[in-house]
């Protein structure tokens, strides 16, 4: 045991982290989900690592760019920096186009509250202007801090004296003691990827585990066209230096960046073999050779294309997470990427996930991956050094072809190799991907838990037709025995037909629940809504309970009790249709589109008025909607909670909150001149809520608690060993 600690402890980092991550994964496959409780130690190590990041920013920025000698930062600024910011360009356009190569997966899921949510707005003042630096840094405005070290560097610059010296030195001990601290944090991190390993295996599902290759594959792909195909082939189209021997001369410091994961170490190497290829080229004067030796130490502090590649992963998140990024949204990404990663990757990728309001919780599967995917952005980081000081000394030095046929066909081989990377990537993912399980098999499983004696007709009573009874009281009701409950088929979640033929949902199970009550059996008959208030009246039924919406026009024909839920109105529309829905300028410009109702005629009014250019058609009911053949309507007006559980039955469709928040309630209803009914129903009511059994129902039919039975993740000891059950 001792000789194989010291045999661990002599590996470097990286193969430590390698052998952790295999030994995570074998635990949590062993153990299953008991080990689910090692995250927060992955968790606890991830922040420790964090703890430096920010204050080592500061001192690192305002000293390295404060030494310069204001001909060398001039320079640098001026010519390096253009070539580096149309890099980075180049770099941010290939990520930003990646997610095309994610293949399609429908994804439905129940209600959730965050649904309806709104994305809160990016304060981009306090994100890049650092008014208060100390606010900056405690808040995490990883952009503004640069800023404001890179402010303090360029004033550095212009000082004299011994002061500007004493700054300088105490910057360089504050960025030593920061890096040894690093540096000793950096030994326990096989602890936390060992970790997190565990977890992982241990709770995640194989739908997970499939969809982390498409991050994988993507990546991959992505690392290994920029460094070997669309960097090399930018040199050699506008430098002496050939595209063949751009490859060669990086080909050392690739292998070893990838071996070790470390750029720091090929620095020397990429220093000379840069000056070697331009002397070949006669390119190389003594202001140019100098140029070399002082541009790639500093270029190596600056984020590159490398680091760059990991904005991907928060544009995966977004597509894991079933909220992909927006179009819009991708500017403001990419500028945030770039200042945060002037940073550690740990506390970039947790920004720019909340940036783009995703959940913190998938930064533990970038770290689970970080030091795989990090031999690859280290090699893309090399050949983007290599790129960046060729680039710069062919401009010093008057070499830089800008012939506009070879730019021309530089600009078509890469872009038409890019497009035929993601097609191959798209198709292949796609053919061996899959979707996960599809969920309407769980809503459509769901069953009544109260139960008592129950009968349901599926006639519905015609009025002038089907004999009318008398309206009956509580005491009627009691005295005959049975509840009678008018319900609307195909109304989800509030009342359906499940897979069994049995008529469940939110309103069918508290019409039992009142039924049990009552101490009376329950007979569910289906009407129109239409037609509820002469229903009501002709004593077909005693109480409408299926998610009606109040009805202003309605209230002076029957009594509503007190509102049983206020519920979100919301837009359900294909998937690809959905971000259109989410901003009213986006809706404004829609032209030929069709939007079809059941209920809230009122608020449609208002809507015809403000949406002048949309067509509005009132429907009979959703499933005319959703199970329509063809495009007749574009999209319909729904609640988010009902609209959610649609989408379980059809995942192609999604939900769109609206941009101002509108609530409507709905309510049970009865015979305007049945007090005694509403009175118990209103009283009965408030008794279930406070109870918690209303609140129960909410959550089993409209947040899916509970709906399906959770299954144990596969585990050795579980379903190979038998040793647990």
């Amino acid at each position: 045991m001792t000789l194989v600690l010291k045999k661990l402890l002599a590996m470097t980092s990286s193969t430590q982290m390698l052998v952790a991550m295999f030994i995570g994964f074998s635990v949590g496959l062993f153990f299953g989900e008991s080990v689910g409780w090692m995250s927060s130690i992955g968790t606890s190590v991830i922040l420790l690592m964090q703890m430096t990041v920010l204050p080592y920013i500061l001192v690192s920025l305002v000293g390295g760019i404060g030494k310069l000698k204001r001909a060398t930062a001039s320079l640098i600024f001026s010519r390096a920096g253009v070539i580096m910011l149309l890099l980075w360009a180049v770099g941010l356009l290939l990520v930003a186009l990646m997610p095309l190569s994610f293949p399609f997966v429908e994804t439905a899921s129940f209600f959730s509250t965050s649904s309806i949510e709104p994305a809160a707005a990016i304060d981009y003042f306090k994100l890049y202007i650092p008014s208060n630096p100390f606010q900056s840094m405690a808040e995490g405005y990883v952009p503004a801090m640069v800023i404001f070290a890179i402010a303090m560097g360029l004033a550095l610059i212009g000082m004299e004296g011994d002061n500007k010296q004493l700054i300088i030195n105490f910057m360089h001990t504050c960025s030593e003691i920061f890096s040894k601290i690093t540096q000793a944090l950096v030994k326990v991190l096989p602890i936390g990827i060992f970790a997190m390993s565990a977890s992982a295996a241990g709770t995640m599902g194989v739908d997970e585990f499939a969809s982390m290759q498409v991050y994988l594959i993507s990546y991959f792909v992505l690392c290994l066209l920029l460094t070997f195909w669309v960097l090399p082939w930018i040199v050699a189209s506008l430098t002496p230096v050939t595209f063949a021997q751009a490859l060669r001369i990086s080909k050392s410091s690739l292998v070893t960046a990838f071996a070790t994961g470390n750029i720091f170490i090929v620095i020397p190497v990429i220093v000379e073999e840069c000056k070697q290829i331009m002397r070949e080229h006669q390119s190389l004067s003594d202001d140019a050779e100098t140029l070399v030796e002082i541009l790639v130490p500093i270029a190596f502090t600056f984020p590159n294309i490398g680091k760059l590649t990991v904005i991907l992963f928060v544009l995966f998140a977004g597509w894991f997470n079933g909220t992909p990024i927006e179009l819009s949204a991708l500017p403001s990404l990419s500028i945030s990427g770039v200042l945060s990663l002037f940073g550690s990757v740990y506390v970039a990728i947790p920004f720019m996930l909340d940036l783009v309001h995703l959940p913190q919780d998938l930064f533990q599967l970038f770290v689970m991956s970080g030091f795989i995917t990090g031999k690859f952005n280290s090699i893309t980081a090399v050949m983007n050094l290599f790129a960046l000081t060729l680039l710069t000394v062919a401009l010093f030095e008057k070499r830089l072809r800008l012939r506009p046929p070879q730019l021309f066909k530089m600009a078509i081989g890469v872009g038409a190799s890019v497009v035929l990377t993601l097609i191959v990537c798209r198709v292949g993912m796609g053919l061996f991907i899959h979707s996960p399980e599809v969920t309407s098999g769980v809503i459509a499983n769901m069953q009544v838990a109260d139960k008592v004696p129950t009968k349901v007709s599926k006639q519905y009573p015609v009025l002038g037709q089907s004999a009318s009874r008398p309206i009956a009281d509580v005491n009627a009701i009691r005295a005959r025995g049975l509840l009678r409950v008018g319900y609307i088929p195909s109304n989800v979640p509030f009342s359906y037909y499940n897979n069994a033929g049995q008529l469940v949902g939110f309103d069918s199970a508290m019409a039992n629940r009142l039924a049990d009550d009552l101490g009376v059996k329950v007979e569910f008959i289906p009407f129109e809504k239409d037609k509820l208030a002469a229903s009501l009246d002709a004593g077909f039924f005693d109480i409408a309970m299926s998610g009606l919406a109040m009805d202003i026009e309605q209230m002076d024909k029957l009594s509503y009790v007190e509102p049983v839920l206020l519920l979100n109105l919301a837009i359900a529309t294909k998937d690809h249709k959905v971000n259109s829905f989410k901003r009213n300028q986006s809706i404004k410009a829609m032209q030929d589109t069709t939007i079809a109702y059941v209920e809230h005629s009122d608020i449609i009014e208002d809507a015809k008025a403000f949406y002048p250019n949309l067509k509005f058609v009132k429907i009979k009911g959703y499933k005319d909607f959703f199970r329509q053949k063809g495009d007749k309507y574009d999209a319909v007006v729904i609640s988010a909670e009902a609209g959610s559980a649609w989408t379980l039955f059809f995942p192609g469709y999604g939900i769109a909150p609206l941009e101002y928040k509108a609530k409507y309630p709905i309510a049970y209803a009865v015979a305007q001149d049945n007090q005694s009914l509403l009175n118990y129903v209103n009283n009965w009511q408030k008794l279930r809520k406070v109870d918690g059994h209303q609140e129960r129902l909410y959550n089993y039919w409209m947040l899916g608690q509970g709906a399906s039975e959770p299954k144990p993740r596969w585990s050795i000891i579980r379903d190979v060993l038998h040793w647990v059950d």
